[in-house]
C-alpha cells in the first residue's frame, strides 16, 4: 500500500456529513478539524472539503482516483436524479432538498452483509463500536500517521471467532446470526462473488441505458 492524495475542485452533491452520518455506513468517523477518516475495504483514507474543493488523502492499494470515483459514485449524475425525483411529489421533493449532499457508496458486499445484520435493533454508535472491535479483534492491522488502523475481517478471518467469541465483542442476539452467514459463505451456500457479478452487470445495464437515452435525446 502507498499513500497517495487526490483533489477535486469541485464536486454537486457532495457533502461530507451528509454523506456519512446518514447510516449507510459504519467506520467513518469525524475528526476534530472537520474532516471524516474511514478505513475502507484494505486502506484508510481521509476526506476533507474547503468549500469546492474535495481532498482525499489516505493510504490504499489501487490507484486513489479511481477507487474514489467508484467508491463515491462519482460517474453518476446526482443532480439529474434529483430534479427527476422531485417532479414525483412533494414529499420526493422536501427529502432531495433535506439529504441534497448524500451519495450513495459503494461499499464491501461482504462488510455489508455483516454490518446490516449488526445493525438490526441497533443504533449507530453501538453498531459502530461493535464493528470496530471486530475489526480489532480479527482484522488485518494498518498504520497511518503514527495511528493504528484494522480492516474489517475478512469471511476467512471472522471464521474464527466463535458464537461466545462474537458475543463478547457485543453482538447480543447477532450473535448466531453473524457465524451462520460467515459459514454459509465460506461454504459457498451464499456465493460472494456470483451476488456482485450480478450487481455489476445491473450497473452496466443502467450505465448503457443511460448512454443510449444521451444519444437519442442529442438526434
Amino acid at each position: 500500500m502507498k499513500e497517495q492524495e487526490y483533489i477535486i475542485k469541485k464536486q454537486e452533491s457532495f457533502q461530507l456529513k451528509h454523506i456519512f452520518e446518514c447510516g449507510q455506513c459504519f467506520r467513518w468517523n469525524k475528526q476534530e478539524d472537520g474532516s471524516y477518516l474511514g478505513v475502507v475495504k484494505n486502506g484508510v483514507l481521509k476526506v476533507s472539503q474547503q468549500g469546492e474543493t474535495i481532498i482525499f488523502q489516505g493510504k490504499c492499494e489501487m490507484d486513489l482516483q479511481d477507487f474514489v470515483t467508484d467508491y463515491f459514485d462519482f460517474n453518476n449524475n446526482y443532480d439529474q436524479m434529483k430534479e427527476k425525483l422531485a417532479r414525483i411529489d412533494d414529499f420526493m421533493r422536501i427529502s432531495t432538498t433535506f439529504g441534497e449532499g448524500i451519495r450513495i457508496l459503494h461499499q464491501d458486499l461482504w462488510e455489508c452483509i455483516i454490518s446490516f445484520i449488526i445493525s438490526a435493533n441497533n443504533n449507530i454508535p453501538r453498531i459502530k463500536k461493535i464493528i470496530e472491535k471486530i475489526s480489532k479483534q480479527y482484522g488485518q492491522k494498518i498504520e497511518w500517521n503514527e495511528q493504528e488502523y484494522y480492516t474489517f475481517p475478512t469471511p476467512e478471518e471472522l471464521s474464527k471467532a466463535s458464537i461466545a467469541d462474537l458475543r463478547a465483542c457485543g453482538l447480543g442476539f447477532r450473535d448466531k446470526r453473524v457465524f451462520d452467514t460467515t459459514q454459509k459463505v465460506l461454504s459457498k451456500e451464499i456465493d460472494l462473488t456470483k451476488i456482485q457479478k450480478i450487481e455489476n452487470s445491473r450497473k452496466n445495464s443502467r450505465r448503457i441505458t443511460k448512454t443510449r437515452w444521451r444519444r437519442t435525446q442529442s438526434c
